[in-house]
């Protein structure tokens, strides 16, 4: 038996305990829920049919069969058919009604039936489950640490979060074995019912009904579902100064490698803000090429507007936002232009037509038409058919940051904003800002 409690937004495991009788494990339920509760059962608790299998085993089968999580048929000819299904009418007298129909995050006393095994490989993105229940000591011990593993690294991750349990060690013998292995199935099936309560339909599957037997199973989630709760987690988390790289740069690296590998659109998408000789701003999109040590790298025309601002006014500010993590960097600083060698270098990785059309783009000059543009194309491609110099008038810029700020989104526009300051030894201190 494992009992889950919501703390606000987080999930936190209160007991993990064992029960045999089902007098004690309806008695356990009632008094550990309150009025308001979702039991999570791994067990049919809904069999009207006298042999064969439910439709909701066979459903069970055909999505989950490839991953070796498919259910075990459930009739009257079973044996066990009429305690399994005493213990949910026990329970419904407490209360509990079949939830196979619940409302997400709605209240009241609620009973599904659930399937570790096909819930494992979905929520964990399995190719096949985690065998533990059969072979060895050795195997089984084996495959209880990988699902304890997956616990505990996977299940903080999703949304509702469980707070990492201080879960017990993989022992050795067998009887402890099965104990731990009850225990890890258990919480499980907990965690199954929370999921279903906070998600409903949205992103569960619902096997059949509760006249003719169902099992409530987590889908497997999308990459854009995926990217919803990576942002969820963060606002939840929020950023705390123990989560910081003493440098700034390295933990804006570890913002920007996130950004990316979670399938934000353009991650190296950054404002950069500048000022005339004259005291006008202006503000455009540029796109990242590097972040060193020396500094965040970005390329243009050096007779475009930036580039005469920067010539006349050499300091700028950037700023990345990450909207799917509701995440900001800000940054300020002194802006120098790279290298000869380094723009070159570059330059000879962008693509042909883009080589072309640094040529052709007198960066923002007036133009008549865009037939002027296409036209200079078709020229440069006749005259640079062996290959495409840099323009002198290209290359980049590297601003060396005097301040970068990240900015973590949070519940009630109580956001956490820590930044970085350049000091005149060269240290970086880090201070909190009001949101």
């Amino acid at each position: 038996m494992a009992l889950l409690e919501q703390d606000g937004p987080i999930l936190r495991l209160l007991k993990l305990e064992c029960l045999a009788e089902p007098d004690a494990i309806v008695g356990w339920a009632d008094s550990n829920s309150g009025q308001h509760a979702v039991v999570g059962i791994d067990a049919p608790i809904v069999i009207p049919n006298a042999t064969g299998m439910r439709p909701a085993d066979r459903l069970a089968h055909s999505m989950y069969g490839k991953f070796h999580a498919g259910a075990y048929p459930a009739s009257r000819a079973r044996s066990f058919w009429h305690r399994t299904t005493q213990l949910s009418a026990d329970l419904a007298h407490q209360g509990f009604c079949h939830g196979d129909q619940l409302t997400p995050q709605c209240r009241g006393r609620y009973q599904i039936e659930v399937h570790p095994h096909a819930a494992s490989v979905q929520l964990f993105e399995l190719d096949r489950i985690v065998k533990y229940k059969k072979g060895t000591l050795a195997q089984r011990a084996a495959g209880l640490a990988t699902l304890r593993t997956l616990i505990l690294e996977k299940l903080p991750q999703l949304i509702p979060p469980l707070d990492p349990p201080d879960l017990p060690g993989i022992p050795t013998t067998g009887k402890a074995l099965k104990a731990c292995e009850d225990q890890l199935d258990a919480l499980l099936c907990a965690y199954i019912a929370a999921y279903w309560w906070h998600w409903g339909r949205e992103r569960n599957d619902v096997l059949g009904d509760s006249k003719h037997g169902y099992i409530v199973v987590p889908r497997r989630r999308t990459p854009e579902t995926k990217l919803a709760d990576l942002r969820e987690h963060h606002l939840l988390r929020g950023l705390r100064e123990t989560d910081l790289d003493p440098d700034p740069i390295a933990q804006f690296n570890q913002w920007f490698a996130e950004a990316r590998s979670s399938g934000v659109a353009q991650a190296d998408a950054m404002t950069l803000a500048t000022v005339s000789r004259d005291g006008h701003p202006s503000a455009r999109m540029v796109l990242l090429k590097e972040a060193t040590a020396g500094g965040f790298v970005f390329v243009t025309n050096y007779r475009s507007r930036k580039g005469r601002d920067l010539a006349a006014n050499p300091r700028a500010a950037l700023v990345f936002y990450w909207r799917e993590l509701s995440r900001q960097v800000r940054i300020t600083g002194t802006v120098t232009k790279t290298t000869r060698a380094e723009s070159e270098a570059y330059f000879r990785t962008r693509p042909r037509r883009a080589q072309l059309s640094a040529w052709a783009s007198w960066q923002s000059s007036p133009v008549p038409d865009r037939q002027i543009l296409e036209t200079r194309i078709s020229k440069l491609e006749a005259k640079y058919a062996a290959g495409i110099p840099a323009p002198p008038n290209w290359g980049g810029y590297r601003l060396q940051p005097e301040s970068i700020e990240f900015w973590q989104g949070r519940p009630s526009r109580l956001h956490d904003r820590l930044v970085y300051s350049r000091q005149a030894d060269g240290r970086w201190r880090i201070e909190r800002l009001a949101p």
